[in-house]
């Protein structure tokens, strides 16, 4: 349609240019030209002079691009000539330019009803309805264009695709009904009218358009693989594999063929044959690359297909490589597909080549360092996140990661300042705002700054107050300080009342309710912690060999602080109560 428009007004404009010379050479004070584009209108001789030249320097000032005095010209020139369309539609036009629609509009229906025979003044009505998405009146004025002109093609498409969006679909199969009785069986037709079908549930007739386009075109390949794609989606995989022989019988190395015929042999679960296609496609040099890689990708998409097929599915990546050893996609479908075997040395390992050899962006090194996270390599991660920070100083993440990684190695001081650095970069991401509260939290705990260190954990609980891993630590850092405690007994207990199975949780409750001289209640949580593997943890078991002496059971107490130095606890005064059989308080 745009086309059509751009051509419109180059039309009208000339039209313009001929009309004025035309009507200049007449004598009779009643202007009126052979196209009817100005109604009769009486003007005198020196009006009629004036019309004119208001009009001719509206043109001029409108092409040198002052769309203001322009305007201002057209409107003295409908003072002068009430009934003048062309007035109108240039008024349309320029506040159209301006973005005035509604303007734009009352002049554009102005022009159409004082020139209902102009064509190019609904077009143009039609196009403001349009950006507007007033379909069903643009819907009308092309109504009424095809009824004036039934054979313009152009018109009576553009007319059943307006239907079309507009879901009258029924009206919009009428209409390329009647194109293809005028113009006979073709491709576009066709196919539209097999999706109309296929969107109103009428399958057969949908089946019934691509079969006669194979009738009407009986060699041309591409009808044959949309039949066999219809057949693959509705299961008649029989019928899907007889149409996809019928393409290959008359194009044997057909790309289309190739790549659709992919997802056939998934659905028929032929996977050798699966295979065997995807390295034709891969070898095929009239396939698109991007679609080789897609086709390739695809085997990736599944992680059921991935361990199934594991030792095939490397071959074709090799194969890709080695046909495209110096492209991006070759080392970023290994990198997938290492991911997806867990193997991750190898996943970084081609990480760590496409960055030092290709110009990539910052989700190629987040992916590199949330490997070195995952493997818990904090060496690695603290020093890759330092160089991707000079790399990417305004992405956020990389910060958060050096941060994680500065706490762990010890750096904490340092921690805090990455990680504030971090945050103030932050803008709308909340969930990343609350990992950065989270180990900010847990960095100032670290130094003793127990008031920030507070103030970031409470943060994180205003955003998610069920929040366990923060509700855990935050309550155990309080019952180590012996600060809050009944507040830290509130939240613990939410945590054993959630996941009633986690020794962690039941550990910090324990904990909490023996700092709160609760012997007996801490006694039967810290058991719960024990059953649920607690017995190897050296915390937990110091835990239960103190509560175990608070309950008076000071033999299995010395057991316990036995068996947690066995674990390799070498807490303060551990050695004093294993051999004092008592708490030194």
């Amino acid at each position: 349609m745009k086309i059509l428009l751009k051509s419109s007004k180059f039309i009208i404009y000339i039209f313009f240019l001929v009309f004025i010379f035309f009507v200049s050479c007449k004598s009779s004070e009643t202007i009126t030209n052979n196209n009817n584009d100005i109604k009769k209108f009486e003007l005198s001789k020196n009006a009629e002079q004036e019309y004119y030249y208001l009009f001719l320097e509206a043109n001029r000032i409108k092409l040198l691009g002052d769309y203001n005095s322009a305007l201002l010209q057209y409107y003295k020139c409908l003072e002068i000539n009430p009934l003048s369309a062309v007035s109108m539609s240039e008024i349309s036009q320029i506040n159209e330019q301006l973005n005035n629609y509604p303007t734009a509009l009352k002049y554009a229906k102005m022009a159409v009803e004082t020139e209902p025979d102009n064509k190019w003044y609904q077009y143009h009505l039609a196009q403001l309805y349009l950006s507007n998405k007033d379909y069903d009146k643009a819907i009308d004025v092309y109504s009424l264009l095809h009824k004036s002109d039934p054979n313009n093609h152009e018109i009576t498409f553009f007319l059943a695709s307006l239907f079309k969006q507009v879901n009258r679909l029924n009206e919009a199969l009428e209409l390329y009904n009647e194109i293809e009785e005028k113009v006979g069986v073709n491709e576009t037709t066709s196919i539209i009218k097999q999706q109309i079908y296929f969107s109103l549930g009428n399958k057969t007739k949908a089946y019934y358009e691509i079969n006669n386009l194979i009738t009407h075109f009986p060699s041309e390949p591409r009808y044959y693989g949309i039949l066999a794609e219809m057949y693959t989606r509705d299961n008649y995989l029989v019928k899907a594999e007889e149409a996809y022989n019928k393409l290959f019988e008359i194009d044997s190395i057909n790309p289309n063929g190739q790549l659709s015929i992919v997802d056939f042999y998934r659905k028929k679960v032929d996977y050798e044959k699966m295979f065997q296609t995807i390295y034709k496609i891969i070898e095929n040099e009239n396939i698109d690359y991007k679609d080789k890689v897609i086709t390739t990708a695809s085997l990736l998409n599944s992680l059921q297909e991935v361990n199934l097929y594991e030792s095939p599915i490397k071959s074709i990546l090799e194969t890709f490589k080695i046909i495209f050893p110096d492209s991006l996609e070759s080392h970023t479908l290994f990198t997938e597909f290492y991911i997806k075997t867990l193997n991750y040395d190898s996943a970084s390992s081609e990480l760590e080549l496409i960055i030092n050899k290709y110009n990539v962006n910052e989700l190629i090194w987040e992916q590199l360092i949330s490997i070195y996270s995952f493997q818990n390599k904090v060496d690695l991660m603290y020093q890759k996140s330092s160089i991707a920070i000079d790399s990417f100083p305004n992405y956020p993440t990389f910060y958060l990661f050096n941060g994680i990684s500065a706490v762990q190695l010890n750096k904490t001081e340092e921690a805090i300042n990455v990680l504030k650095k971090g945050l103030s970069l932050v803008d709308k991401n909340k969930l990343l705002q609350i990992d950065f509260f989270i180990y900010l939290g847990e960095a100032y705990q670290e130094v003793g700054n127990y008031k920030n260190s507070d103030y970031y954990f409470q943060e994180v609980l205003k955003e998610q107050p069920d929040n366990y891993y923060v509700i855990n630590n935050y309550s155990y850092y309080l019952s180590l300080r012996n600060e809050n405690l009944e507040y830290a007994e509130t939240i613990s207990k939410k945590t054993v009342l959630s996941e009633p199975t986690n020794s962690t949780y039941l550990d910090t409750y324990a904990w909490i309710l023996y700092k709160l001289s609760r012997y007996d209640d801490a006694l039967i949580y810290i058991k719960k912690a024990i059953e649920f593997g607690g017995l190897q943890n050296k915390v937990i078991v110091e835990h239960f060999g103190d509560i175990l002496y608070k309950t008076n059971n000071t033999d299995s107490a010395v057991e316990m602080w036995k068996l947690t130095k066995n674990l390799g606890n070498n807490s303060i005064n551990l050695e004093q109560k294993i051999i004092n059989m008592r708490i030194n308080e």
